[in-house]
């Protein structure tokens, strides 16, 4: 069996050559691949959408930016060779004494014209700041819960947000999901990406072997990607929103019966 070019006999000399080649077209189709330049948001719109101190950013820009220029145009120069200059002659009438005199001839210089040209070149450029919502907590039963009994915990935030804006002319759709991290209190830890319910329906729920006063902490990860004329890119980095709701757990009374 022939060997392609460049390759050495054995299995390790083959093994490096192509890694070579293949790191070697790994780089030629990075260098080559497309990418988003300054002088590409003149004809389109250059959308970006990020996360910044637990909010989701949305910039956009287009054009290239307004210019106003002043355009002078230079009066003529003196030209060696002799050539009439453009200069403007006053004739002065003759005298009307018997005395007579020439014409006076004055020369008046032309000044510089200065002309004005605007570009209709347009440039727009703004940025929304949208606010996550925090989720709020609730338990069912909502009073004095019994140890060793469930108790049943839900969400009011849903599984799926979604929010369309426009900028700069384009309509931006950004769909966030939620991933829902329950700290009961008592080190027990649950993480899902259901909201929950209430008695019967719901699914998180979580029973407590001892009485007293635990504190509820609910951490939610946001992550998410936005859509732009069909094309949908993930949004980078994460939000994480903490609420907490302290909860009072009483132990089952007990009746001796005679």
């Amino acid at each position: 069996m022939s060997l392609p070019l460049g390759f050495k006999s054995g299995p390790i000399s083959n093994l490096r050559q192509m890694k070579r080649t293949f790191a070697l077209s790994l780089l030629i189709s990075i260098l080559t691949s497309p990418t988003t330049h300054a002088a590409d948001c003149i004809e389109k719109a250059c959308i970006d959408v990020y996360t910044q101190d637990g909010h989701i950013v949305i910039e956009g820009r287009k054009g290239s930016g307004p210019k106003s220029t002043k355009v002078v145009i230079p009066a003529p120069r003196k030209s060696s060779t002799p050539k009439p200059k453009a200069t403007k002659k006053v004739v002065t009438p003759l005298p009307t004494s018997k005395t007579s005199k020439r014409p006076v001839v004055k020369k008046v210089q032309k000044k510089a014209k200065v002309k004005k040209s605007s570009s209709s070149s347009t440039s727009l450029q703004d940025k929304l700041v949208e606010t996550i919502p925090t989720a709020g907590i609730s338990y069912q039963p909502s009073f004095s819960p019994l140890v060793q009994t469930p108790v049943y915990f839900w969400s009011d935030i849903p599984t799926l947000v979604t929010k369309n804006v426009e900028i700069v002319g384009e309509m931006v759709e950004v769909r966030l999901r939620p991933t829902f991290i329950w700290h009961y209190g008592d080190g027990v830890i649950y993480i899902t990406r259901k909201v929950g319910a209430a008695f019967p329906d719901g699914e998180i729920r979580h029973s407590y072997s001892k009485p007293g006063h635990y504190l509820i902490e609910l951490i939610t990860r946001w992550d998410g990607e936005f859509t732009i004329d069909g094309i949908s890119t993930r949004i980078p980095g994460e939000i994480t929103t903490v609420s907490v709701l302290p909860i009072t757990v009483v132990a089952a009374p007990i009746r001796f019966m005679n």
